[in-house]
């Protein structure tokens, strides 16, 4: 087995020349790019940059990065279009539950606290896990 740092391992240049043609929404960047975490983690990232209204404040327009780690797997072509589409599913998932309301109440908003998936729809229990910045423990 050959000694390959971390920021070296292959990256599929299927899944690199498929992402530079993948158009979605209009004003949404979609690339693949090499990160490492203060804390060691990381590696090469699918980002996608989604460009909506702000759920909490509709009159601001955001834009949010939403990362997600590349497996390294040799996927075909259509395997990783699949892959992608899902991850752009995840970000649309993710806007949906920032929107959804019930009452004045978002009832899935998305966990964005460090260490949680904000990419899994959670039914929230209380104002102040559903009012979490990204970043708060």
């Amino acid at each position: 087995m050959t000694n390959v740092s971390h920021n070296e391992y292959y990256l599929n240049s299927e899944l690199v020349e498929l992402v530079k043609q993948v158009t979605y929404k209009p004003n949404w960047k979609i690339y693949v790019a090499y990160e490492v975490a203060d804390d060691g983690a990381g590696g090469w990232h699918l980002f996608i940059i989604s460009s909506t209204d702000d759920s909490l404040n509709p009159s601001w327009a955001i834009r949010v990065r939403h990362g997600f780690l590349i497996p390294p797997a040799s996927y075909n072509r259509d395997t990783w279009a699949s892959w992608v589409f899902d991850r752009i599913r995840d970000v649309e998932t993710h806007e949906a539950a920032e929107f959804f309301r019930i009452n004045n109440v978002r009832e899935f908003a998305p966990h964005h606290g460090n260490g949680e998936n904000p990419y899994i729809v959670w039914h929230v229990g209380d104002y102040a896990t559903a009012n979490k910045s990204s970043g708060d423990d």
